[in-house]
C-alpha cells in the first residue's frame, strides 16, 4: 500500500503499516487515518499490542495525535496518513495531554526542537516543561502558535502568561493555523512589537471572555418565567382601581362614560411612569451587582440608590400597589415595592440571613421585566407625547417635562455617563444638547433617564447597552440590540478566532500599522484601510432561489441556513470558524454571482459548518464544505445539505428591459460604471490579451500547470506559497526557473499595449490588490481573468522571494550559491542594499562604499543597464529605490553573507555563465 504518512514519510519496504477499524480492509486509507507504523516481521502478539495501544492514544487525544510518533511498543510507533489539517506540533501538543504518552514521544531535546524549532534553548526547555507540568496548556499552544514570529527568550515570556481562573483563551483551533495567521498580520513588524502585541492579544481576549461570562452570569440571574404578560394585567388593574376612586363610589355609568381626567389625574399618572422608571432603573442596577459580586456587595455599593428611589414611593402608595388582586401575580404593580423591600435592609448594622437574602435574590430576579414594562411605559408616554389628544393631559405632560432633575441627581449621579455627550434632545423645543447645557440644566423631558433605564435593562439581556434612536420627537428604545453583520470586529472568543480575523482583514487589504501599541491598534489599523471597508461592506450577487432559503430549516434538520450577502458576513464566519472563507477568491466568485456561500446554525446560532454552492448546467452543486477550522462536517448533515442543493431550482435568466415606448419621455438608464468600462475597453484589451503560457512556475511548486492549477495557487495564503517556493527551492536549478518563469505578465503586457490614454485606469488589474468596482466586471471577462490570475500568482511568488531572503532562508541561500541566476542576484542585491542592514539578513559588502563599479569577471557597474533595468524586479523583493544610493554610501553594495561562500567574483562569474542545458525545457518567454 503505497500511501504517505505524518512528516512526508513514505514507508520502506521493510515496514507495515497497521490501521484499525474499517480501514485496515480499505485499498487506499484515506487522510487522516491513524496508523502504527512498525518492523513487516512482527509477530501478530506486537501487532494487535501496538494497535491497541494506538487506540487508546486516539480515543484520548484525537486521530490528530498519532502524527506525533508516539512509541507504541515492539518497535512501532503512531503515525498519520497525510492529506489532513495539522502538523507535528500539533500533533505533539495533543499527545502530551494524555499522561500515559507524554514519555513516549522521545527525550526533551527532540521534543522541544518539535515544538519550537531547532533554536530553542535550555530556559525555553525548563519554562515548557513547567508549563505542562502545571496544565497550562493554552499558554504553551499560544507559545507554539507564535514559535516562528519570536525568539526563545520572547517565548519564555509567552509561556508565563497566565488567564483569569477558568479561562481558557485557547480553547480551540490549531497552533499551526493560528501561527499562520499571526504571521499575516505580525511578519511586518519587528521583533520586540510582535511580542507587545502577541501578549495584547492575549489579556484582550482574557478580558472579552471574563465580561462574556459576566453577562451571561447576570442574565442568568434573571427569573425564566414569563412575567411580561401577568404584569401587564397586574399594571392595568391597578390603574383601574386609581380611575374608579377617582370617579368616586357613586359614579353612574353616563357619568364613566363622560367623564375625562382633570390636569391633576394626568399629572398624577406621568409622574407615576417616571418614578416607576427610576426606580426600575435602581433594581435593574442592584440585581447587575449582586448577580456580579452577590447581594451584600450590591446593598453596600448602591445603598444610596435604594435609599433615593424607594423615597419615590410612599407607604400608602406601596401598600396599594402589593395589596393582592384575586386571579393575578402575587408580583406588586410597581417596581417601587421591591426597591423599598430591599432598602429595608439597609443600616441594621448586621447581616442579611441566608432566608433574608433568599427574598432579596427573588426580587432581584424580576428587575428585567420590570425594567422592560418601565421602558416600553415610558417611550409610549414620553417619547411621544405631542400625541396627546386632550389640552389637560398636554398641560400635565408639558409640567412634568419642564420638571428638573438636579435633586436626583444628588442623590444618584449619572448610571449612564457616557451618554451625556451625546445625548440629543428629541422634543425640538430649540435647546442646546444636553452637554452644552450650564448645570444644573436636565429635564424630566431630555428623557436621559430613559435612556439610563434602557442601558440597566439592556445589561440583564446580556448586552452592555441599550440601542436608542432620536428621530424628530420620537425615541425608540432596543433593549437586545442583534449584532450588525457588518461589523468589522467582533468579540474574541479565542486567541485563534482573533489570529483568523485579523489575517482575514489582511487579506481584504488592510494595511498592518507601522508602530501599534496593543492588538487593537492592530485590528483598528487593518479596519481602516480602504480596500478592507470596500471589501466588507461590498454586496454579493445572491440569486432569488438563495435568498428566498435564507433564514429557514434545512430539510430534515434543526439547523437554521444563512447565506451571506456581505463580504463582512464572511469575515463573521471566518473570524468564528477560523478558515478561508473570507478571502478574495470567494468574495470575488461571490460578488459575481457565480457561487453562494452560505452557514448553517444550530439552535443556540453557534455555526455548524460553511459550504459553497455553484449553478451548473444539470443544477446546484455543491463545492467546499468545511466545519469549525477546516474540520469535516458531521456526515448525515451534509447528506442532508447535498440533498437540499440538488433540489434547488436553477437561477432563471433576467429578462431583458423593454424599450420605452415612444412619446414616453423616459430617459434611456445609464449604465453602471463597471458595465460602461466594460463596454468601451473590454473588446480591446481581450484582443491584447494573449492566452498566459504554460504557468512552469506552477510545476515547481507541485500544483497542476492549468488555470485551475493558478486558481489554487492565488487563493493560498502567503505563508503558503512560501513554503511551497522554499520546497521547490530543493532543487538548486528551480530558483533561476522560478524567477524566470514569474517574469512572464500577460495582463501587465496587455495593459501596456492600451492606448496611453486609459493605461492609468487599467493599473490596477496588474496589482496585487483588491480592485474597485469599476473594474471588476473587467477582470472577469473570458480572457482577462486567467491572465490576471497568472500576474497576480506570479506576483505573490516574486513575494515569496522576498521574504525569504528577509529571512535569509537556508533554501535560497543553498539554491543560490550552487546555481546562481542572474537577473534574481542583482535584484537581491539591489534590494538587501536598499535595507540599509536595518531589517534582513546578515550581510557582506561585495564592493567598496560610494563605488560604483563593482569587482569581478565580466565587469559591470551599477549604472549599467542590467542593474538598473533589475529594479522593478528589486521592487517586488521589496526593495527601496529612495534608500539604495544611501546604502551605497554607507557600506557599498551587500549580499547575504549566506550567499557568499566562495566569494563575490565566483558567485558574479558563474551567474554570468551560459545557462545549464536544462533551460531548454523552460518555455520560450522564461528563457
Amino acid at each position: 500500500m503505497a500511501i504517505t504518512v505524518s512528516g512526508g514519510i513514505v514507508p520502506r519496504t521493510d515496514q507495515c503499516v497497521l490501521a484499525s477499524g474499517p480501514a485496515s480492509r480499505a485499498a487506499v486509507l484515506p487522510a487522516g487515518t491513524p496508523v502504527a507504523l512498525g518492523p513487516a516481521d512482527a509477530p501478530d502478539g506486537a501487532r494487535e499490542a501496538a494497535l491497541a495501544e494506538l487506540n487508546i492514544l486516539v480515543g484520548e487525544a484525537g486521530p490528530l495525535a498519532a502524527a506525533a510518533g508516539a512509541d507504541l511498543g515492539g518497535g512501532f510507533r503512531s503515525a498519520r496518513v497525510d492529506g489532513r489539517p495539522g502538523d507535528r506540533r500539533d500533533a505533539v501538543l495533543a499527545a502530551l495531554a494524555v499522561p500515559r504518552y507524554a514519555g513516549r514521544l522521545g527525550p526533551p531535546a527532540a521534543l522541544l526542537v518539535a515544538l519550537f524549532g531547532p533554536d530553542a534553548t535550555r530556559p525555553l526547555g525548563a519554562e515548557t516543561l513547567a508549563a505542562i507540568a502545571a496544565g497550562r496548556w493554552a499558554a504553551l499552544r499560544y507559545a507554539v502558535a507564535a514559535g516562528d514570529l519570536l525568539g526563545p527568550e520572547q517565548l519564555v515570556e509567552v509561556l508565563r502568561l497566565r488567564a483569569p481562573e477558568g479561562i481558557d483563551p485557547f480553547p480551540q483551533g490549531l497552533p499551526s493555523v493560528a501561527g499562520d495567521h499571526l504571521a499575516r498580520v505580525l511578519r511586518p513588524l519587528p521583533r520586540p512589537r510582535r511580542l507587545a502585541l502577541v501578549v495584547s492579544l492575549w489579556e484582550q481576549v482574557c478580558d472579552a471572555v471574563t465580561e462574556r461570562r459576566r453577562r451571561e452570569r447576570i442574565r442568568s440571574s434573571q427569573t425564566r418565567r414569563d412575567l411580561e404578560q401577568p404584569l401587564a394585567e397586574r399594571r392595568e388593574r391597578y390603574e383601574e382601581m386609581l380611575v374608579e376612586r377617582a370617579l368616586g363610589p357613586r359614579a353612574t355609568v353616563v357619568e364613566a362614560a363622560l367623564w375625562y381626567p382633570p390636569r391633576q389625574f394626568w399629572e398624577a399618572r406621568f409622574r407615576r411612569v417616571l418614578h416607576d422608571a427610576l426606580a426600575a432603573t435602581v433594581l435593574a442596577r442592584v440585581a447587575a451587582t449582586a448577580a456580579d459580586l452577590g447581594v451584600e456587595a450590591a446593598l453596600d455599593r448602591h445603598g444610596a440608590h435604594l435609599r433615593a428611589a424607594a423615597a419615590l414611593l410612599s407607604g400608602k402608595e406601596a401598600a396599594e400597589a402589593a395589596r393582592r388582586v384575586p386571579g393575578l401575580t402575587g408580583h406588586p404593580a410597581r417596581p417601587g415595592c421591591y426597591v423599598r423591600d430591599i432598602a429595608a435592609f439597609l443600616g441594621r448594622g448586621t447581616a442579611p440571613t441566608a432566608k433574608q437574602l433568599t427574598g432579596i435574590r427573588q426580587r432581584l430576579a424580576t428587575a428585567r421585566h420590570y425594567g422592560t414594562a418601565a421602558v416600553h411605559a415610558a417611550t409610549r408616554l414620553f417619547g411621544q407625547a405631542p400625541y396627546l389628544d386632550h389640552p389637560s393631559a398636554v398641560e400635565a405632560m408639558d409640567a412634568v417635562r419642564a420638571a428638573g432633575l438636579a435633586d436626583w441627581r444628588d442623590e444618584v449621579a449619572y448610571f449612564s455617563p457616557q451618554r451625556l455627550r451625546t445625548w440629543r434632545q428629541p422634543t425640538l423645543d430649540g435647546r442646546p444638547m444636553l452637554a452644552e447645557r450650564p448645570e444644573p440644566a436636565e429635564t424630566v423631558g431630555d428623557l436621559l433617564w430613559v435612556g439610563e433605564l434602557a442601558d440597566a435593562v439592556a445589561q440583564l439581556y446580556g448586552h452592555p447597552e441599550a440601542e436608542i434612536d432620536h428621530w424628530r420627537t420620537t425615541l425608540t428604545v432596543s433593549l437586545e440590540p442583534e449584532a450588525s453583520v457588518d461589523t468589522f470586529v467582533p468579540e474574541a472568543e479565542s486567541v485563534a478566532q482573533a489570529a483568523a480575523r485579523a489575517a482575514q482583514l489582511a487579506e481584504f487589504g488592510g494595511a498592518v500599522p507601522a508602530k501599534p501599541r496593543s492588538w487593537g491598534e492592530l485590528v483598528a489599523g487593518l479596519v481602516a484601510g480602504a480596500a478592507a471597508a470596500e471589501a466588507l461592506v461590498a454586496a454579493f450577487a445572491v440569486p432569488a432561489v438563495a435568498r428566498d432559503a435564507d433564514g429557514t430549516l434545512l430539510p430534515g434538520t434543526g439547523a437554521r441556513i444563512e447565506v451571506a450577502r456581505t463580504g463582512s458576513r464572511l469575515g463573521d464566519w471566518a473570524a468564528y470558524m477560523g478558515n478561508c472563507i473570507a478571502g478574495p477568491y470567494y468574495s470575488d466568485e461571490a460578488a459575481a454571482g457565480r457561487i453562494v456561500l452560505l452557514a448553517l446554525r444550530d439552535a443556540n446560532g453557534r455555526i455548524l459548518l460553511n459550504a459553497e454552492l455553484r449553478p451548473t448546467g444539470k443544477g446546484w452543486r455543491t463545492g467546499e464544505v468545511k466545519a469549525r477550522f477546516n474540520e469535516d462536517p458531521d456526515p448525515q448533515l451534509l447528506r442532508h445539505l447535498q440533498e437540499w442543493v440538488r433540489s434547488l431550482p436553477l437561477p432563471a435568466e433576467p429578462a431583458p428591459e423593454p424599450d420605452p415606448a415612444p412619446g414616453t419621455g423616459r430617459a434611456p438608464r445609464r449604465p453602471a460604471p463597471a458595465r460602461r468600462l466594460a463596454a468601451e475597453l473590454g473588446g480591446r484589451l481581450e484582443e491584447l490579451t494573449e492566452e498566459p503560457p504554460e504557468p512552469t512556475f506552477a510545476r515547481l511548486l507541485g500544483v497542476p500547470a492549468t488555470p485551475e492549477g493558478l486558481v489554487a495557487l492565488r487563493r493560498q495564503a502567503p505563508a503558503t506559497v512560501e513554503r511551497a517556493v522554499r520546497d521547490a527551492l530543493a532543487d538548486p536549478a528551480a530558483a533561476g526557473e522560478l524567477w524566470a518563469a514569474t517574469a512572464a505578465r500577460p495582463m501587465a503586457a496587455a495593459v501596456t499595449a492600451m492606448p496611453e490614454d486609459v493605461r492609468g485606469r487599467l493599473t490596477p488589474l496588474v496589482r496585487d490588490e483588491p480592485l474597485p468596482a469599476a473594474l471588476r466586471k473587467l477582470a472577469r471577462l473570458p480572457r482577462v481573468a486567467p491572465a490576471r490570475t497568472a500576474d497576480l500568482v506570479a506576483l505573490r511568488v516574486r513575494a515569496a522571494f522576498g521574504a525569504l531572503l528577509r529571512a535569509d532562508d537556508a533554501a535560497l541561500a543553498a539554491a543560490m550559491t550552487r546555481r546562481p541566476h542572474a537577473p534574481l542576484l542583482r535584484a537581491a542585491a539591489l534590494a538587501v542594499t536598499s535595507w540599509g542592514g536595518r531589517t534582513g539578513p546578515a550581510v557582506t559588502a561585495v564592493a567598496a562604499r560610494r563605488r560604483v563599479r563593482l569587482p569581478g569577471y565580466p565587469e559591470s557597474s551599477l549604472r549599467d543597464e542590467s542593474w538598473q533595468g533589475a529594479w522593478p524586479d528589486a521592487i517586488e523583493l521589496g526593495g527601496d529605490p529612495e534608500a539604495f544610493w544611501t546604502g551605497i554610501a554607507r557600506h557599498g553594495l551587500v549580499l547575504p553573507a549566506s550567499w557568499l561562500g566562495a566569494g563575490w567574483p565566483a558567485l558574479w562569474a558563474r551567474s554570468s555563465a551560459r545557462p545549464a542545458s536544462r533551460s531548454r525545457d523552460l518555455p520560450a518567454h522564461a528563457r
